[in-house]
C-alpha cells in the first residue's frame, strides 16, 4: 500500500456506495475532495465535507498510518491546524490539534471499491516492462496521445531548467552556458560527468581567446584533462605538453587539472573514446565563433550536420589515443547520429531554455518543431514501445515515450499517469 493510492481513491471518490462514517462513528459525506496540493503543507486543499450534520471547510491529511502524523512532525506545523479530516488506511493513532481537540479520522479500508483494489495490487505485483502493457490497447488514442504530449512536456521543461541553472552558475553567460552543456553532452553518457568538470576547469573565454591558435585550445582541454601530466616522446604530444606547460602557469588551472583515471574507455567503441570527443570538441570550439547564437539559428537536422562538419586535427585521423596509431583511416568528424543526439539533448532543450528565459515563445515552438521534424529514435527504450504499437513517428514521440518509461513505468508511478488512472478507474465508479 502506498499513499499515492490512497490520494487516488480520495480524489476521485471510489468508496462502495454505502453509508461512511467517521472512526468516532459519525456519519461523514463528502461534499468535495479539495484539490490535491504537490507543495508543503496538506495533501488537499479546500475541502468541503459534512460530520454529523454539521459542514466542515478546510484541509484533508492522508496516510498509510495515523501515527504518520506524529512521524512527519504535522503537529508543530501550524499548517495543519486547518486539517478538518485524517484520512487512513489503518487508524494507530489519535491525532490532537494545537487546541487540544481531535482531528475526526476515516479509516478507508472497508470502504474502497474492492475491484479497483484489485487493480492497484495487480499493478503493484506486476513484473512486465510496462506494468499495463497487456491493457494499453483498451485505452483510447486520445488518452494516450494526451500522457505523451505531457511527459515530453515535462522532458523538455526539465532539461531546459537544468540549462537556466547552469545559466545562473555561468553568471547568465549565454555563450559559457552553451559550452559547459555541449562539452557535457561530448561525454555521451559515459563520460558527461568528466566532461562537466573539464569544462568547468577551463572556460570558454580562455579557448576563444585562443582559438586563432588550434594546438593551443587542444592543449588547454587535453592538459586540463590529464593527458599531459608526463613529458612525452610523441611530436604532437610533446608540442601539446610544451603548449599546457606555459598556458597552465599563466591562467592559474594546474591545480585544478583532472587525472586521467577520471576518463572511460572501458568497452567503448574506439570512435567513442573520450581523446577523439576531445578532439572533436576543440575543433568545434576552434571553428564556432558564437556557440549560443549558431544553436539557436538551427532550424533543422540537415543544417545543423552541415554546421558541425569540423574536422579534427590531423592527429586524430590516425590516432585513437596518444602514441597508439589506429591501422585504420579515422573519421574526422563528429558522426550521424552523434549529431542527433546532440541535436536533441543540447541544441533543442537550449533553444526551449532560451525562450523560457527571455520570454519569447517562438523559440519554444521552435524547439518542438525541430524536434518533430528529426526522425524517431532507435534504443532500448523505444524498442520496449514498440511491442505495444505505440506510435514513434519522430523524436518527439521518441523523447515522450523515453521519459513515460524512465520516469513513469519504472518507477511505478501508474497513479500520476492519466493511462493509469484510466485503467484504475475504468467501469468502478458508481
Amino acid at each position: 500500500m502506498k499513499e499515492d493510492f490512497l490520494y487516488f481513491i480520495w480524489k476521485f471518490q471510489y468508496f462502495n456506495a454505502i453509508a461512511l462514517q467517521t472512526d468516532q462513528g459519525e456519519p461523514l459525506e463528502i461534499i468535495s475532495p479539495g484539490l490535491q496540493n504537490h507543495d508543503a503543507g496538506p495533501d488537499f486543499l479546500n475541502a468541503h465535507i459534512r460530520i454529523n450534520t454539521i459542514d466542515w471547510h478546510g484541509n484533508i491529511e492522508i496516510h498509510i498510518k495515523a501515527s504518520d502524523w506524529k512521524k512527519h512532525q504535522h503537529s508543530k506545523n501550524k499548517a495543519y491546524d486547518n486539517v478538518i479530516l485524517h484520512v487512513v488506511w489503518e487508524n494507530d493513532f489519535d491525532v490532537i490539534r494545537s487546541d487540544q481537540s481531535i482531528v475526526p479520522t476515516f479509516s478507508t479500508e472497508n470502504f474502497i471499491q474492492k475491484q479497483v483494489f484489485i487493480k492497484y495490487q495487480s499493478f503493484l505485483f506486476n513484473e512486465d516492462e510496462i506494468t499495463c502493457g497487456s491493457q494499453l490497447e483498451n485505452i483510447s488514442r486520445l488518452h494516450k496521445l494526451a500522457m505523451l504530449d505531457r511527459v515530453f512536456l515535462e522532458r523538455i521543461e526539465r532539461k531546459a531548467s537544468r540549462i537556466l541553472l547552469q545559466l545562473q552558475n555561468s553568471n547568465r553567460d549565454w555563450e559559457e552556458c552553451t559550452y559547459r552543456t555541449l562539452a557535457e553532452y561530448f561525454g555521451f553518457k559515459v563520460n558527461n560527468d568528466a566532461f562537466q568538470r573539464l569544462s568547468s576547469i577551463v572556460p570558454i573565454r580562455l579557448l576563444k581567446l585562443h582559438a586563432y591558435q588550434p594546438a593551443q585550445v587542444e592543449a588547454f582541454l587535453f592538459g586540463s584533462a590529464g593527458f599531459l601530466s608526463e613529458k612525452p616522446d610523441d611530436p604532437y604530444m610533446m608540442k601539446l605538453y610544451k603548449e599546457y606547460q606555459f598556458l597552465s602557469h599563466k591562467y592559474s588551472i594546474k591545480e585544478k587539472e583532472m587525472k586521467v583515471q577520471e576518463w572511460k574507455f572501458l568497452r567503448l567503441r574506439p570512435a567513442n573514446f573520450p581523446t577523439i570527443r576531445i578532439a572533436q570538441l576543440a575543433s568545434i570550439i576552434i571553428n564556432i565563433p558564437h556557440l549560443c547564437s549558431a544553436f539557436l539559428h538551427i532550424s533543422s537536422l540537415e543544417s545543423f550536420i552541415r554546421f558541425m562538419q569540423h574536422p579534427t586535427s590531423e592527429y586524430w585521423h590516425s590516432h585513437y589515443h596518444f602514441n597508439k596509431k589506429s591501422k585504420k583511416p579515422i573519421s574526422a568528424f563528429v558522426g550521424k547520429s552523434a549529431l542527433q543526439s546532440l541535436l536533441v539533448n543540447v541544441v533543442i532543450p537550449l533553444q526551449f531554455a532560451y525562450g523560457t528565459d527571455r520570454n519569447e515563445s517562438r523559440y519554444k515552438e521552435k524547439a518542438i518543431q525541430l524536434l518533430e521534424s528529426i526522425p524517431a529514435e532507435n534504443n532500448k527504450y523505444t524498442k520496449i514501445w514498440k511491442t505495444y504499437a505505440i506510435k514513434n513517428n519522430s523524436s518527439l514521440d521518441s523523447q515522450g515515450l523515453i521519459e513515460l518509461y524512465t520516469q513513469y513505468c519504472q518507477n511505478n508511478r501508474c497513479l500520476e499517469c492519466s493511462i493509469g488512472v484510466q485503467i484504475l478507474s475504468s467501469k468502478n465508479k458508481h
